[in-house]
């Protein structure tokens, strides 16, 4: 299949009848690129999960940077 409409969210590929589901398989990719963006930067971290939640300091919300791809960011004060 070329081209596949947006609307359709789960497809079957019709050569090895394995089920997809685009959403999920959009959030491997950009998973695997944020991945590849920190680690190219040299940064040691990875996105293998771990603590979620945020510090329990005063936040505030800063511009992001360039590298960040212009989304705003929280940064603790202090």
């Amino acid at each position: 299949m070329d081209k596949m409409p947006l609307d359709i969210r789960e497809w079957t590929c019709p050569n090895c009848r394995t089920k997809h589901d685009r959403d999920e398989n959009a959030a491997k990719n950009i998973r695997a690129e944020g991945i590849r963006i920190v680690q190219s930067e040299g940064t040691p971290d990875s996105a293998s999960g771990g603590s979620v939640r945020p510090n329990r300091g005063l936040l505030t919300k800063t511009l992001a940077t360039a590298s960040e791809v212009g989304n705003p960011i929280l940064h603790e004060v202090g």
